[in-house]
Order: structure tokens, then sequence, then C-alpha cells
């Protein structure tokens, strides 16, 4: 049996599109964030039901990552999830808007995270 190829929110949405969700939902809710959070592929924890979420912006990314590690009914205290943008490991105490001027993708405007249950330098 041939391994299916994973498919990103990029893959599976053009620029465009992309460019008009980020636009529409930034003219409606200016005080929120556009993420995109996706599985680094080998990661053996389970794929999110949604990818796409829309985060206050005053959040700090260790409330975001507490909420999917809700979503991935991963114990918040306990359970170890590593979360990247890019290759860049996020800090925890950061807010959503700092993190989002400083890595939100430069053509679309979404905030793409990863994340894995491991550290995963060389994905």
């Amino acid at each position: 049996m041939q391994k299916q190829k994973y498919q990103t929110y990029k893959d599976s949405h053009n620029l465009e599109e992309r460019k008009k969700r980020v636009q529409e939902q930034l003219a409606k809710y200016p005080e929120m964030i556009p993420i995109i959070v996706e599985k680094i592929p080998g990661c053996k924890l389970p794929q999110l039901q949604k990818v796409k979420f829309l985060v206050n912006s005053s959040f700090s990314f260790n409330e975001f990552k507490n909420t999917i590690k809700k979503k991935l009914n991963l114990d918040e205290k306990t359970s170890t999830l590593f979360m990247y943008c890019g290759k860049s490991l996020m800090n925890e105490h950061d807010k959503l808007r700092n993190i989002y001027d400083q890595y939100k993708d430069p053509d679309d405007g979404f905030l793409y995270l990863q994340y894995a249950d491991a550290e995963t330098f060389g994905f």
C-alpha cells in the first residue's frame, strides 16, 4: 500500500483564496490573528480536525498552545508539544501579536505553525 502524501493548507488553497480569506477576517475582526496549525509529517500525534484558527491577539503563545493541546486531547500540564514557525521554536511567553508581526506569511498574511511531539529541528 502506498503512503498518502500529506497536503498542506497552502497546497490545497491557492494564494488568491488565502489572501482574500485573511483580508476578510482582519477587516471583520482586526483584533484577531489568522493562524494555520499543521502537524509535522512523521509526528505521532493526531491530526487536528481543523487547521484554521482565528485567535485574539492579546493571547500569549502558551495560552494558544494549551488550546491546541486540548484539541489534540493532550494533558495541558504533563504533555509535551513543540510548536514551530518555519524552523523557529516559539517562546511561550510572547504575545500572539508579536509572533504574528514577526512571522506571518508575507504573501497571504496567515501565521503558519507546525506541531510535533518531540523536538524536530531536522524536519
